[in-house]
């Protein structure tokens, strides 16, 4: 960055092309001592942007980008947190653990982190690591289309419905989702109807990457 980017953990910035249009991109990292903005972004093949990304984006090579945008960020409160994610929605809410840990936070938080296969929890080492460190977080991996070499052994179906599995009532809770639309917009109307979960405690991202249009 070629100035102190200031910003929420949980908002985004936009990357200009050249033709004008736009890929929108979350902070993965809250804000410290550098000035450095952390970016997860999958390579969505025959993508404008990740195309260029992977294979001709240089060290030191000038990208122009607006932000910070959204209203996604952390609320105040005392009630506990479930943290939602599908595929690289998981940045934010990285941001977000970041920014408790550097609260020295004390509210139970559990993060539900879902994928089709084991390999799109990308950070899982990353997150096992935090569960040590954190005695207030804990960590629902859920994979949704496994195959048998996988071997995966852990929770499986959608997302969403794993954290309904363990919390029948979310009346007392915050909820912050990101990540495919299908998987955020069902959540909400999910959470609400079926745990009683208050329309204003449940907190998501309203754009959408490309890669979240083609259901990554």
């Amino acid at each position: 960055a070629t100035q102190n980017f200031r910003y929420h953990p949980g908002q985004y910035l936009e990357f200009i092309l050249r033709d004008g249009s736009r890929r929108s991109y979350s902070m993965a990292n809250a804000p410290g001592e550098s000035p450095e903005a952390e970016l997860h972004i999958r390579h969505m093949p025959g993508g404008k942007f990740t195309d260029h990304a992977f294979s001709a984006l240089k060290e030191r090579d000038i990208l122009r980008a607006e932000g910070p945008f959204g209203s996604f960020f952390l609320r105040e409160g005392e009630q506990p947190i479930v943290l939602l994610a599908s595929g690289t929605g998981f940045a934010p809410i990285k941001a977000l653990i970041e920014q408790l840990e550097q609260q020295n936070n004390q509210r139970p938080a559990v993060l539900y982190w879902g994928g089709r296969r084991p390999q799109d929890l990308y950070l899982h080492d990353w997150v096992m690591a935090a569960t040590q460190r954190l005695p207030w977080l804990r960590y629902v991996p859920v994979v949704s289309d496994a195959l048998p070499e996988d071997g995966w052994t852990g929770r499986t179906g959608f997302v969403h419905r794993a954290v309904l599995e363990d919390h029948a009532d979310l009346r007392g809770h915050q909820v912050y989702a990101c990540g495919a639309p299908i998987v955020v917009e069902s959540a909400r109307r999910d959470f609400v109807l079926e745990a009683g979960l208050p329309d204003e405690q449940f907190f998501a991202d309203a754009f959408t990457s490309e890669a979240d249009k083609h259901g990554a």
